[in-house]
């Protein structure tokens, strides 16, 4: 395994519903497969005011913070164990959000959409008639996070695409060129980051999240911060597809990942 520096920067663990592996296996993993310095990223979604929020309380942010310290002092010395948090779609809770962001210190923040209008991304009905529509709503979702979010750098962009696929439909938002400059334009703007999220290679869209494509035009934008998250939800995924993600980076343009203390990033060069 190559001494060079590798980041996994989003991880999940039992302290995310959909996810029962031990936060401490995940970091056994990290270090077993050579990972110098990790961010645990475990969900918190939040829905409209009227909603419930069903899991995602503070009490149980606070239990998955308890965590990360935990293995912090467990693995002092040996792997950077990042606090860290996905949020979903925080701007339809814009009072939440705020509490969530001044309660906890984060070291990163992952901004992301998973939902539209309350409902799962997965729960959409796919159909070729509908595509327009679906994507456009997709792209004002994906604005309104990045103009309005509390957050380091945004999830896997192209995440829709994953959904779609699943149901046999092919989608690129790279189709709408004008909607999606507007997003990562916002991104540059706010001095945001783009993740590069491995886990559509595990899936029925074999591609990065986003790809070269996106990523390219991110950098001539003027974009600057990126970071790699394998997306794992067990400890066999972490660092899952690292060197894929990293190669796609180089091939747009970039020479550096960022990883992240106290939501401030720092730059390692990529190279593997």
């Amino acid at each position: 395994m190559s001494k060079r520096y590798r980041a996994d920067y989003h991880l999940h663990s039992a302290c995310s519903p959909d996810s029962r592996e031990p936060m401490e296996q995940i970091c056994r993993a990290a270090l077993r497969k050579g990972f110098h310095e990790i961010a645990m990223t475990d969900h918190f979604e939040f829905y409209s005011p009227t909603q419930p929020q069903g899991f995602y309380t503070v009490q149980a942010l606070e239990k998955a913070q308890q965590e990360i310290r935990r293995c912090q002092n467990l693995f002092a010395g040996q792997l950077v164990i990042r606090q860290g948090i996905e949020v979903g779609q925080p701007y339809v809770n814009p009072q939440l959000a705020a509490e969530v962001m001044e309660r906890f210190p984060f070291d990163f923040v992952i901004g992301s959409v998973h939902k539209m209008r309350d409902q799962d991304m997965k729960l959409l009905a796919f159909r070729e008639a509908h595509l327009e529509e679906i994507c456009l709503r997709n792209l004002t979702a994906l604005y309104e996070l990045a103009e309005t979010g509390d957050f380091d750098c945004m999830g896997h962009i192209n995440l829709i695409r994953r959904y779609a696929a699943k149901q046999g439909i092919p989608i690129d938002l790279c189709n709408y060129p004008d909607q999606l400059d507007a997003v990562l334009e916002k991104l540059i703007q706010r001095g945001k980051g783009l993740e590069v999220n491995t886990s559509g290679l595990r899936g029925e869209t074999a591609s990065l999240l986003p790809g070269v494509k996106i990523l390219k035009r991110f950098k001539e934008l003027g974009g600057e911060i990126i970071t790699i998250g394998s997306d794992a939800h067990s400890a066999d995924e972490v660092g899952a597809d690292w060197g894929e993600a990293a190669d796609a980076a180089i091939q747009a343009g970039f020479r550096y990942a960022a990883t992240f203390e106290n939501r401030k990033p720092s730059f390692y060069k990529l190279e593997w």
